[in-house]
This record gives structure tokens, sequence and C-alpha cells, in this order.
């Protein structure tokens, strides 16, 4: 193949365009209007526009994807993961167009995409699936039956696709038909199939993979494991190879269960087959993921091999390189996926600019991304930004470059849950290989990040101080902050979320000054801070006898100056093992809007209203779920805050919201 089509976006869009240019092909990406302005189109050679925002528009729509190959000449599809990677109608299609299709059969495709078909494939080989029920009868009272029989709590399932959606844990009989009516909808608009599974809920499960690759010529190898055990809403955080938890014979016995479910589907390309371990050594099999893998990086950095390369070889007709005692094992890597959420709001997803978008290089460190500063993260799409890999010579080594590389990541001006991963790799559990799915509520995370109000009025003051030194035009132009009488003091006034910070400052000289912070009631702190130097919105500084470098940019809150911080300003400094945010407080606040009426339920980020369920005039408890939105692909259900009646429902059904919209209005008797 001479000319390759990307049938995807982001980041993977990128890591296919890196490997296409390596190997001498050119590269065709395809972009809707909200991703006109990212890396992934620039960077390909030639890019072709497929429709609006909306994915069954642009990246799910199959006929427009094709003409965009016809147009481009693109010989060859790649369909990343995600979208249409895992959708046998699309493989034929582009089959049927006389393309090359980078995956495997579509066969294969249709036997393991279903997750039910799949684990009976599984069964059959020998394999054991997790106790479950995957019947084609998809009754409620089956369900509630099937449920019965095999033990609360049980997860429900989406029969396709993956990364968690369509997901439900269910505690108990009265959980579940709701539980069976959110999955469905999440599935039928991720996936279009609303076929449900049951299965057992494993307590204390690891959750691993094995990377399969297969050929035409009748090869197929195992790649190592990955674990993929720490997880929050059922979708994966970190991924790490080698597993600590995986031996020589135990890894044999995985990868050979592997490749006997891969050879069973007549499997070509890349998969993964997953499996969880319980805390006994048993495993069991999960699913087939027949795709490329988000964490595919892992393993080509414990193998040295390209995975994408080996995609393309295969799929223009020629055997793997290499057999499966040739396959190299080498180190451990570990991977974070760096998301626009926020883990402290039962991570809803976050949007906005990327006022700065810094993510470390470094020995044994691999970023692959999909956006870069002053690119814009939507409502469209999955809310990842990044993979921040690390390799070592061991776990060890590779959780201590991996922490510094995150504790380096630098992403203001959306929330992300760079502070999680930090939590994570920080914890005594992670550095002692304790894992399992329940990681995270098990050692009480997320927890709240320090908000670092002392340091981060420091930083700001000193930050917009620099700046207006630096606008002096002339050698006697009189210091900011200076009077005839001598230096005099000045007062900044600086808000991080709902406290706020008194900052008093005085010019020392041409790069010194002095700041007294008083942070609500407590005590003044008095800080003496140097300008020893300045790189573009970077500067060393020596605060308190104690020499560092300060990251810092600026939000505008309005049209103005943009080198001059303003009211309601942020500034964002990162410090090197921490960072801030803080917003310049009006001298002269105007007036506060008037707040929700008591009770109002509102959409917590932008979305899409996907089930209503009360009506006007209903009463309800507080918990109780009032309705259901849809964002970034995952669903957010929205609860009665009190007590009361229902006296206004304000949105429909498939309408769109912006965050702090009214949905609904409660009676809940507060003034």
């Amino acid at each position: 193949m001479r000319t390759i089509l990307i049938a995807n976006r982001g980041e993977i869009a990128r890591r296919v365009i890196r490997c296409c240019h390596s190997l001498g092909i050119e590269a065709v990406a395809v972009f809707s209007d909200a991703d006109a302005g990212l890396p992934f189109v620039r960077e390909a050679d030639r890019a072709v526009r497929i429709g609006p925002p909306p994915a069954d528009q642009c990246y799910l729509d199959m006929e427009r994807i094709l003409d965009a190959a016809r147009r481009t000449g693109a010989e060859g599809v790649h369909p990343g993961y995600g979208f249409l990677a895992e959708n046998a109608v699309f493989a034929e299609a582009v089959i049927a167009a006389g393309l090359t299709w980078i995956g495997p059969p579509p066969a294969a495709l249709r036997a393991m995409g279903d997750k039910s078909a799949a684990r009976r494939l599984a069964h059959e080989q020998g394999v054991s699936p997790v106790p479950g029920y995957d019947g084609a009868d998809q009754n409620d009272a089956t369900f509630a039956r099937e449920a019965e029989r095999i033990g609360f709590p049980v997860l429900v399932k989406a029969a396709a696709g993956g990364g968690g959606r369509g997901m439900r844990r269910v505690e108990q009989a009265a959980e579940l038909p709701d539980a069976l009516a959110s999955a469905r909808r999440e599935a039928k608009s991720a996936f279009g199939d609303d076929t449900l599974l049951l299965e057992r809920y494993l307590e204390r499960p690891r959750h691993i993979e094995v990377q399969v690759m297969g050929d035409t010529h009748g090869n197929v190898l195992h790649l190592g494991e990955r674990e993929c055990s720490i997880q929050r809403r059922h979708q994966k955080i970190f991924e790490e190879s080698p597993s600590p938890a995986v031996d020589d014979a135990l890894r044999a016995a995985l990868g050979q269960a592997a490749v006997k479910v891969a050879r069973a589907a007549g499997y070509t390309n890349a998969g993964t087959v997953e499996f969880l371990l319980d805390p006994e050594g048993h495993f069991y099999f999960l699913e087939m993921n027949t795709r490329l893998q988000v964490e595919h990086p892992v393993t080509e950095l414990v193998t040295g091999l390209d995975l994408v390369a080996l995609q393309i070889r295969v799929a223009e007709g020629r055997p793997l390189p290499l057999t499966q005692d040739e396959v190299p094992l080498q180190g451990h890597a570990i991977e974070a996926r760096l998301y626009a959420e926020d883990p402290n709001r039962d991570y809803l997803p976050s949007t906005g600019l990327l006022v700065r978008f810094d993510l470390p290089s470094g020995d044994g460190i691999r970023i692959d991304s999909g956006y870069r500063s002053g690119d814009t993260v939507g409502v469209y799409y999955d809310s990842m930004l990044a993979k921040v890999l690390a390799w070592g010579v061991d776990r060890d080594e590779a959780s201590r470059r991996l922490l510094r590389a995150v504790d380096r990541s630098w992403v203001p001006g959306v929330v992300t849950n760079l502070p999680l991963l930090r939590q994570v790799l920080a914890h005594p559990a992670w550095t002692s290989g304790e894992l399992d799915t329940g990681f995270l509520p098990r050692h009480g995370l997320p927890a709240l990040p320090p908000l670092n109000l002392d340091r981060g009025a420091v930083a700001a003051t000193t930050f917009g101080w620099w700046h207006r030194m630096q606008r002096a035009t002339w050698p006697g132009e009189v210091l900011p902050g200076w009077r005839m009488e001598g230096p005099a003091v000045a007062e900044d006034r600086w808000r991080c979320g709902n406290t706020e910070v008194l900052v008093a400052w005085r010019t020392l000289g041409p790069d010194q000054l002095e700041v007294t912070v008083t942070v609500d009631e407590e005590a003044p702190a008095t800080h003496q801070i140097r300008v020893l130097g300045s790189d573009g919105d970077a500067l060393t500084v020596e605060l308190d006898g104690v020499v560092s470098t300060w990251r810092s940019a600026l939000r505008k809150a309005h049209p103005g100056d943009p080198t001059q911080i303003e009211d309601d300003d942020v500034v964002y400094t990162h410090f090197g093992d921490g960072e801030s945010m803080m917003a310049l407080a009006p001298r002269f606040p105007p007036p506060l809007a008037a707040d929700a009426p008591a009770g109002s339920c509102i959409a917590p980020t932008p979305g899409t209203v996907t089930a209503l369920h009360v009506a006007e005039g209903q009463e309800v408890r507080k918990g109780e779920r009032l309705a259901t939105i849809e964002a970034m692909k995952m669903e957010h259900v929205l609860e009665a805050p009190e007590d009361g009646t229902v006296i206004a429902v304000l949105v429909e059904v498939g309408q769109a919201v912006d965050q702090g919209a009214v949905l609904l209005r409660l009676d809940t008797g507060e003034e």
C-alpha cells in the first residue's frame, strides 16, 4: 500500500500517521468541523472534511469515509480504536470497495465483537468465562431470574463495544430494572446495539489482558500480558506490562488460552483477549477486543515491536517476522491516561481551551497525545487527551519515571485527572503491586488535591508584577508600587474556588519584592522574592532562599490587554512539584446574579438529555433520579437534592443543554 486513510481522530490518528510516514506510506486523515484545527489534520499528507461534529454525522458515517478514500486514492483503511473499528459492516464495505481493511476479518469481528458469542466460543475451547447469562432472551424478567441464579452483585454489560460503556454494577434485585434501562440507552447510543448480558461481579479481581497478533499464514502469537486493574467507571486509567501478579507459568497459561481463542475465531491482525484473575490465581475469559487497544504502546515498549507496522504488514498479506520463542520481553512499561475530567465530581467531563498543554520528555518517557496548547476540548468525543508512558529496567524505575512525568505535566485551562494519577503512583499499594479493579474506592481515591493557596497567591502576584516591570519603557520609569516617599504597599485579592486570599506587596528593587499573604483568618505570612531570570512565561525565582522555576499562564476572563492581569483573569502556575489556579478578584464586585431557585436540578456539564425519570406533579425523595444527561459518550444521573414535588420540567429528551442549565424545578418547601 502507498496510501492509507485513517478513519479516526486525535491521538490514535497521529499515531498511525507517524507509522505510515516511517514506512514511506502517505497518510490521509478525515476530520469533523470540531476537529479542523487539531494536530492530526495538519500532520496528515492530506485531510478530508467529512461532516459536522456529532459522531454519527462524521466518524460513524461509513459512506462519507469511503467517499474520502475514493477521492484521495487511498488503498487501505486503518480504523484505529473506537468509532467503526469493530464494526463488521464497515469492514465488509471497505473490502467491497476494493480497499485493504487493516484489521481482523469481518467474520472474526462478528464472532468476538459480540460478547455473548465470544463467551460461548471461549467456553467451547475450554477457556472458562466469568459465570453469567448471555442468552438471546432480553426480557427484564429473564434478566431478573438469571441474576438471582448468578447471585448479587452482578454486572450488566453491553454485548457490543467496550470502553466501560453500557456497564452497570447491581447490588440488589430492586436496582436491576433501572440498570438495564440505563445500560441499554448507553449501549444503543455508543454502539447502535442495546443487547445486554449479565456476569457475576467478582470481588477484588485483577484485570489482565493478552496482546495477540495473527497473520494470514496461520501464525498467531501472544506478546505478553498487560495489567489494567486500576479503573474508573469500568474504564482503564493505568496499564502496565508485565503484571506484578503474573509469573512465567501463569503468563504461559494466559498466552496459550488467548491464542487458542484467537485461532478458534479465525483471527488475524491485532487483538486483545481479556481475563479477570481472582485472588486465588484462577483466570476467567472476559471478552476479546477486536482492534488495536488504547494501551498498545505498553506492549511496544517492552517488546520493541511496532504494532501498527505489524498490522499493516499483516494486512498486506505478509507473514509475521518472528516466532513465539523470538518475542522479546524486556523491562517494565506503565501507561497513565490523561483525561479532561474532574475525578472529584464523579468524573464529569471537562471542556474548554487548553491554555497550555505541556507534557514532559526524558529518558524512558513516551507521550502519545491528540492536542497541543491553544486547542479546544469539546463535548462530542471521548475525554482522553493523551497517554503518558514510562519504561524502566524494572517496575520501580518505571514507576518513579512516570510519577516524575505526571508531576511535571501541566494542562491548565480544563480540569484533568492529573491529581488522581499522582495520588495513585505515590500510594503504597501501587508501590507494592497490590492492585485490583476496586483500587480507587478501597483507598479513598480520588482525594481532593492541595490548593497551594499561599504559594499560588505569591506566584500570581509575582507573575503580574514581573510583567508590569518588563513593560517599563525607559530606565528612570517609576517602579510598580513606589510613591514619592518610598516603596508603598499595594494590595490584591485573589480567589481560588470559594476561598479569598489577600496579598499585600511592595517593590524592593527592579528584581525583588516582598509579599504578605493572608488566607481567610489565618495569620499572615511574609515572603521575600527575587526574580533571577525569565524565559517566556517561565520565571526562575528565589523564594525565601530557595531557587526554583515556575511556569505561569494567563487566561483572560474578558477582552482586554493580553499582557495585563485584570478583574476575574486567572493565573495558572506550575511549581515543578504542584500547581495552582488563582483568579484576580474585582476591586468593585458587580451585584451578584440571582441563584437558581432552591431545589433546582442543574446540568453539571454540557450534554444531551437522554432520559427524564419524573413528571410534573410527581413527589420525589432526596436522592431519587430526576434526569440523565450524556456527555462525552458517558451517562450522568442527576438526583433530587431534597424531598419535594416536581413543579416544572424545562427540557425534553434529546435536547442539548449547557452547563448550569436548569433542567427541572422542585418545590422543596424552602423560600
